[in-house]
């Protein structure tokens, strides 16, 4: 099943943080390469080593999918493309805003993670040239090789979120609206799974609508940037789905407490722990330790993405 996979589709690791951690996808197409996702500045060299290694040359590169322009997806679009002088950068229409001009995207990305770790983690962002953007509608195809490529715009993690349904392998790239998970890299079966809340934008109600419309593909596969592939979406729709649940629970306590702004992350957090942990469990992961030191910060990301919405949902917005 895995050798057949990977002639049609390739997890490239990025090493962000750690290995393992974040991936782009390489979809090869009769000499010619388009990726999905490109995290940072510091990814672009296993990029291009990907292309490389498949015998691709740069100037076959078509296409850079972005599928939502938080950093660790996006950053490095302008980076890669130096590199890829023929190549598109494809994304929703909000998404090719903030990659035009990024000033707004990394004051908020300084605000989540502080300096110098955004640093660290992002490097520079320079501002993508306005004409090498294609926007692309919801439900718009695109025919590129073998494969036809369907557009989805989906909300829940971000408001300029797409994801992508590719016929050749019956999978979705789900960038992070289908969550965060770790599967086996060769059944693809996945080990744990939890959902992302991450700021600015998380809603739970069009969360559980995207894990649902997703799923009404009825794909064989999906595709996580955090991480790998994933087989059987339909039973990794059970493990969000209940992540989702606690998440909800969390947020409608802390509205039915009361709990003043200045006082959620704090009253938060720990909780997100809590129920990342039993998440975890419930899984059937037996070391809790390695799968959280696996997330990183996640929980604390999750934790302000949940505040916002509570903050968010108290002003009636």
């Amino acid at each position: 099943m895995a050798n057949v996979l990977s002639e049609m589709l390739i997890p490239v690791d990025c090493h962000y943080q750690i290995p393992l951690r974040a991936c782009s996808f390489l979809m090869i197409e009769d000499g010619r390469a388009s990726f999905v996702d490109n995290n940072t500045v510091f990814a672009v060299p296993y990029l291009l080593q990907a292309l490389e290694k498949h015998r691709i040359a740069k100037e076959n590169v078509d296409y850079l999918i972005v599928t939502h322009v938080h950093l660790d997806h996006a950053g490095g679009t302008f980076a890669l493309l130096k590199h890829c002088p023929n190549a598109k950068v494809i994304a929703h229409p909000k998404t090719a805003k903030f990659l035009i001009r990024p000033e707004r995207l990394i004051e908020g990305a300084r605000g989540v993670y502080g300096e110098p770790l955004f640093s660290q983690l992002f490097g520079e962002v320079e501002p993508v040239p306005e004409e090498r953007i294609q926007i692309v509608a919801d439900e718009e195809t695109l025919l590129w090789g073998e494969r036809t490529l369907r557009f989805l715009h989906t909300l829940g993690h971000a408001t300029h979120h797409i994801c992508i349904y590719d016929s050749k392998t019956n999978g979705v790239f789900t960038g992070d609206s289908f969550g965060l998970g770790v599967s086996s890299d060769e059944t693809y079966e996945t080990q744990f799974m939890i959902v992302s809340t991450a700021p600015a934008d998380f809603d739970p109600v069009e969360a559980e609508k995207t894990i649902q419309r997703i799923v009404s593909l009825n794909p064989d596969y999906v595709f996580l940037p955090h991480y790998g592939i994933h087989r059987d979406p339909r039973h990794c729709a059970t493990y969000l789905l209940r992540s989702l649940s606690a998440m909800n629970v969390l947020m409608q306590t802390a509205l039915d407490k009361n709990i003043p702004d200045g006082e959620l992350m704090d009253w938060l957090y720990p909780r997100v722990v809590e129920v990342t942990e039993e998440q975890i469990r419930w899984c059937g992961v037996r070391d809790v330790k390695w799968a959280m030191d696996w997330l990183g910060d996640d929980p604390r990301i999750n934790a302000m993405g949940l505040m916002i919405a509570i903050q968010r949902k108290r002003a009636g917005k």
